[in-house]
């Protein structure tokens, strides 16, 4: 039986915290896509963020070719919270951490936001408190093995001098993150998580349409990467989505798209659920998710930029044998060298005429 089948609750029987409309400022840095394409980030790229459990693409740049349901009433992919911390800088760089719960965490940032760290860090100067109330993305990077633990940052996004400075700080508490996304299980990672996929753009489609052949395959997945952000949800009445190799795409189900409240945990490093904000949807807005081929070339470059690397430690040993098999040929001749041979005596004159007479003989 798929997951599909399975879902027992409906919307009127699981307790549903009162929707609000999300901030039009803070909420578009991430969830509205600019115009222009950005793919520098800050740090690399995680280790295994493209593992995901939905289904793959038909096409390049989308994952979901399916319009928006008129019941989705402006739903989209989102992870932004509140998160008070101690906030440090690296002398003469922006480059800073914030300690949370007695833990250390990065703190991030996008080009296009860069003024936001620079405000931060001119506040802390002048005020003299490093203590802040920051409005981050929560950045997860997951690891080949499950019992290897996720390591967790964080992206910023703004910083509030007091609780109602901003729309968002009348959604959420201190800690307290709004989650949009698919709820389902990766391969490395032991709990469900709300995977955030990047909202769908036309003009941004087209966009990468025009890409260089040449870098476009690495462009679309750095672009496309999802977030996975593990989450605690004990008894939840809905089964997160467990992609099943024994199935059929058909009876695979889909994963819920989840719009929730959870609270951030130092101590897990991780989210536990708080509350639903709307009902769960059983088919997502439309977002951009790298194809399976773009994925695969990616990892064919990293292999192929890599090998030049062992190798170039081959010709090292290399160089050591011929300087061996000099030293054979020397030894050898000295092995068959043979004594002087005595000079043959002189001819008389005589016994050369003779000689010339029974040659012309």
């Amino acid at each position: 039986m798929s997951d599909k089948a399975q879902l027992k609750p409906t919307a009127s029987e699981v307790e549903i915290a009162d929707p609000t409309k999300g901030p039009t400022e803070l909420e578009s840095a991430e969830t509205t896509p600019p115009p222009a394409l950005e793919f520098a980030e800050t740090t690399p790229p995680p280790a295994l963020e493209s593992a995901e459990t939905t289904p793959p693409s038909t096409e390049l740049e989308t994952a979901e070719t399916t319009e928006p349901e008129p019941e989705h009433n402006g739903a989209f992919f989102q992870a932004v919270g509140i998160l008070p911390g101690e906030v440090s800088f690296e002398d003469d760089s922006i480059m800073a951490k914030v300690t949370v719960g007695g833990k250390e965490y990065r703190l991030l940032f996008k080009p296009r936001l860069m003024s936001a760290m620079v405000a931060l860090k001119l506040e802390i100067k002048q005020s003299g408190s490093t203590t802040q109330r920051l409005i981050v993305y929560p950045k997860v990077m997951h690891f080949p093995k499950q019992e290897q633990p996720h390591q967790l940052a964080f992206q910023l996004v703004g910083f509030e001098k007091d609780s109602a400075s901003s729309a968002i700080s009348m959604q959420l508490e201190d800690f307290e993150f709004k989650l949009s996304g698919l709820w389902q299980f990766i391969p490395v990672c032991r709990v469900p998580v709300i995977s955030i996929f990047r909202n769908f753009d036309e003009s941004i489609h087209q966009n990468l349409k025009k890409l260089d052949p040449a870098v476009a395959a690495k462009k679309k997945v750095n672009f496309m990467k999802a977030t996975h952000v593990p989450l605690i949800w004990k008894d939840a009445p809905f089964k997160p989505f467990r992609f099943n190799p024994k199935l059929e795409k058909e009876e695979q189900g889909r994963p819920l798209f989840l719009q929730l409240k959870a609270k951030f945990i130092p101590a897990k490093d991780g989210f536990e659920f708080v509350a639903l904000l709307a009902p769960p949807l059983e088919k997502a807005p439309k977002f951009f998710k790298a194809s399976n081929d773009d994925k695969a070339t990616v990892q064919k470059e990293k292999r192929k930029n890599a090998t030049p690397v062992s190798a170039k430690a081959t010709p090292v040993s290399a160089k050591a044998t011929p300087s061996k098999s000099k030293a054979t040929p020397s030894k050898a001749k000295s092995k068959q060298a043979k004594p002087p041979q005595p000079k043959p005596k002189p001819r008389s004159v005589k016994a050369e005429q003779e000689a010339e007479q029974e040659s012309g003989e």
